[in-house]
């Protein structure tokens, strides 16, 4: 159940950015949301998913981030367990950047192994803006384990995609013996003029159940 809100949320939260990119254009193609305006906007909207469904919710920061008068990773407690948001704005996409992913889930797991209960579940939030890079273009790859279907579309923004040598699920194996049970990418943005998908800009969400 705890899953199916979850999932609910990730649908309902690329409409949430939609607007907030509407209210804070061009600030946001700027690329200037950061990732504490995308933990806090995510925990508030599965906590109004939560209360809509008749669950008492609260929300707040976790302080496994030493910026903490703006922090990004949040969790989200009601009676069915905690959902634990782990957020990254990918700068470049490269190996640096997925390493410090990895290096988070670990000090999360450090830090709060003690509070972790079998229900709860940890989402993974990213966002990237696609560069010309290789590991830019082979993140969507990387994350899902699969080009998208509408490849061409991409092509008609002028992205080409990458296969990657490496992929998500592996590294979460490997490291942790753990698979995700939900992955998805969506393109909240879109242009002012034509309403076609932002391509360029992506939102990449992972969920783990640890337990």
């Amino acid at each position: 159940m705890l899953l199916d809100l979850v999932t609910q949320s990730v649908n309902e939260f690329q409409t949430d950015c939609l607007r907030l990119c509407e209210k804070h254009y061009p600030t946001i193609h700027n690329k200037g949301m950061s990732e504490h305006h995308l933990g806090l906007a995510f925990a508030r909207r599965l906590s109004r998913t939560l209360t809509e469904f008749g669950h008492t919710c609260d929300y707040d920061s976790i302080e496994s981030t030493h910026h903490t008068d703006m922090p990004h990773h949040f969790r989200v407690s009601c009676e069915m367990g905690t959902v634990w948001i782990l957020t990254h704005h990918l700068v470049s996409a490269g190996k640096t950047c997925r390493d410090k992913l990895m290096r988070d889930i670990f000090q999360w797991k450090q830090e709060y192994a003690y509070a972790i209960q079998p229900n709860d579940l940890l989402i993974l939030l990213t966002d990237h803006w696609i560069s010309k890079s290789q590991k830019s273009r082979e993140l969507l790859h990387w994350w899902t384990g699969q080009l998208p279907d509408e490849i061409d579309e991409y092509s008609a923004q002028g992205i080409t995609l990458y296969e990657s040598d490496s992929l998500l699920t592996q590294a979460l194996e490997a490291r942790y013996q753990i698979s995700p049970c939900y992955i998805k990418f969506g393109h909240p943005l879109k242009h002012s003029k034509n309403q076609q998908l932002v391509r360029k800009y992506i939102q990449l969400y992972a969920v783990l159940q640890w337990g």
